[in-house]
Formats: structure tokens, C-alpha cells, sequence
């Protein structure tokens, strides 16, 4: 398949012969400014045993004829059609008929850098970890980076959720990161009908990981759309507040050594989701209430906490002012 050298995996450029080690699933929906560079930049991975599986969920634009003319070039690439389901019911399709060993996923409006599969392979492979994630970088354009090498941080599934919920490492995206595909066996599967389904689903997808592998290196590109669901209100961010209300209930049942870190994931979100929502005068009282309830409940357990991050102390000391100075803050989120 490849050999390794100065720290990056090296491959033949042609996909294998029978089952890929890798499958890339890409959910699109109403894509075409950004497909075919998305498509392009996993098409130039140095690393190339790789399938990419183009899941259009029900496009009205031209994404479905891009994505077409594309798996018609390169073997490699295979289209699904699915009619409109969200992102998690086109992920969920991909994942169904996926080969590799490995799988990961890409949306459709990011990219890939042309070492980023190597880099999360060599990651993989020279750990003996089932999980890898890799760091990313946010902004409105893609354009090459300079590879940087950086030592893996290989940690066991009760430290990595400790960092992830703590929000010390960034762990819960799907893209950017490779993971073993029996992790997954033949029911777990994203969330469907709901946002932030990747902070549901995380915690679960690596719970029957042995070893779980951070690499500070950069291998995915985040793009920074000004009119993506992340920089506009929405009432669908309210979902958050019952994925982390899942989030606890599940941990406290299964890995209760995790609790307080879970809870402090709901205190932030929770807390984000108020400021949010006083900074852009949205007035759903009913959610305001809620929100307020777990900031309350969970303000002092928060400053009593040490692992607890700093910005999420000053939160809850702040809360004390009362709405009033929460008000105030909401100015600077």
C-alpha cells in the first residue's frame, strides 16, 4: 500500500483493486459554488486507496450535474442520489454502503489538503489507535499550508471525552478525522432530523475505541460561509440544548467518571445559547427559562470544578450579577 517516511504516509497513487482502506462520504445539498473545489481537493490527496461516495440529498441547483460530470472522470468517486433528508439522513446513506476500513466525511462546501488522508493514516497506523482527528483551519478561501509536523497525542476513550467535553481539544467533528468503520457496527449512526448532530453523536461513535489519536497538524479546511447555519440565528440551535441534555444522561448512565465533564458541556452550551439569544433580541421565554435553570443549577458546581476552562468560570461568576450582567456580556459574544 505505501511506506512511511519523515512522519508521512506515502502511497501509490491508484485506488486499490478490491476494497479501499479508506471511504470519504460527502453530503450535498445545494452546493455548486463549492463542489467541484471540494471534489478536486480529495481527488489530490497523495494518499489515493481511498473511495468518495457523493451523497446529493435532494439538490435543487446544479450540485447533482457537478457531482455527476466528477464520478464520471475518476473511478474512485460514486454518486448516490437520496431525496432531501439533512445532513445526517445523507451522511447515514454514505455510511451504509461504505467498503473501507477507515471512514470519514467532508462537507461539501470544505476541502481536504492534498496530505491530509496520509496524515491521518500515518496517524492511525503508526498508534494502533481506531479514531484520529486532526486540527483544521477556518477561512473564506482554500489555499495550500505548509505541512507541519507534530507528535500525536494518543489517549484512551474516558481522557479523550475528558478533553472533548472540557473543551481542551476539539474532538467532536466528523470531518477531519478518520475512524474505524466497525466502530460503527450495523445500527449506530447519526441522529437524523437535528442539528449539532455531530456534538450528539461523538461521545457514542468512539465509545468502543481502544486508543483515540490527536493530531495538532492542520489536514482539514473549514470554510467560513457567511450564510452558513453557524453565522445566522436559527430555532434550530435550540436543538443543542437536548443534545447535551442527552449527552448527560447518557454518560451519567454509562461512564459516570465523565459526569461533571458532561455537565460542564451542557453548562456551555446552555450558557452561549442565553447570550446568543440576548445579543440578537430573540425572546422565546420558554427557552430563556431553560437556559437560565441549567446556569443556575450548574454555576457553582462550575467554579468548584478544576478542570473546568477558565472562560466557562467567568461565566458562571458572572451569572451571579444576574440577567442584567448577562445581558451586558451578551454585547461581546
Amino acid at each position: 500500500m505505501g511506506i512511511q517516511t519523515d512522519g508521512i504516509y506515502h502511497a501509490s497513487l491508484q485506488p486499490s483493486a478490491n476494497t479501499p482502506l479508506v471511504s470519504l462520504v460527502i453530503p450535498v445539498f445545494n452546493a455548486e459554488e463549492y463542489l467541484q473545489e471540494c471534489l478536486r481537493s480529495i481527488a489530490a490527496q497523495t494518499f489515493a486507496d481511498f473511495e468518495a461516495i457523493v451523497v446529493d440529498d435532494g439538490s435543487t441547483d446544479s450540485s447533482k450535474e457537478i457531482a455527476s460530470r466528477f464520478c464520471g472522470s475518476d473511478p474512485r468517486f460514486r454518486l448516490i442520489e437520496s431525496p432531501h433528508g439533512g445532513v445526517s439522513k445523507a451522511r447515514n446513506t454514505g455510511i451504509d454502503i461504505s467498503r473501507g476500513k477507515y471512514i470519514g466525511f467532508v462537507d461539501a462546501d470544505d476541502c481536504l489538503y492534498p496530505h491530509s488522508l496520509a496524515t491521518l493514516i500515518n496517524g492511525l497506523e503508526s498508534t494502533g489507535a481506531q479514531v484520529c482527528v486532526g486540527s483544521f483551519r477556518r477561512a473564506h478561501r482554500f489555499r495550500p499550508i505548509k505541512i507541519i509536523k507534530s507528535r500525536p497525542i494518543v489517549m484512551d476513550y474516558p481522557t479523550a471525552m475528558k478533553a472533548a467535553l472540557y473543551q481542551s481539544l476539539i474532538l467532536n467533528s466528523p470531518c477531519g478525522m478518520l475512524m474505524e468503520r466497525d466502530l460503527l457496527g450495523e445500527d449506530l449512526r447519526f441522529r437524523e432530523g437535528i442539528r449539532y448532530e455531530d456534538l450528539d453523536a461523538f461521545y457514542r461513535f468512539y465509545e468502543n475505541a481502544t486508543l483515540i489519536t490527536y493530531l495538532p497538524s492542520v489536514v482539514y479546511f473549514y470554510r467560513q460561509a457567511d450564510g452558513s447555519f453557524m453565522h445566522q440565528w436559527s430555532d434550530r440551535r435550540i436543538d443543542v440544548l437536548d443534545v447535551t441534555d442527552r449527552m448527560v444522561d447518557y454518560i451519567t448512565n454509562h461512564h459516570p467518571e465523565l459526569t461533571n465533564a458532561a455537565m460542564d458541556r451542557r453548562f456551555s452550551a446552555h450558557f452561549n445559547l442565553y447570550l446568543l439569544m440576548s445579543r440578537l433580541n430573540i425572546d422565546i421565554p420558554e427557552v430563556n427559562r431553560r437556559c437560565l435553570n441549567v446556569i443556575r443549577g450548574g454555576r457553582s458546581r462550575a467554579l468548584r470544578d478544576p478542570d473546568v476552562r477558565i472562560k466557562n468560570k467567568l461565566g458562571a461568576l458572572a451569572s451571579f450579577g444576574g440577567t442584567g450582567i448577562l445581558k451586558f456580556l451578551s454585547r461581546f459574544y
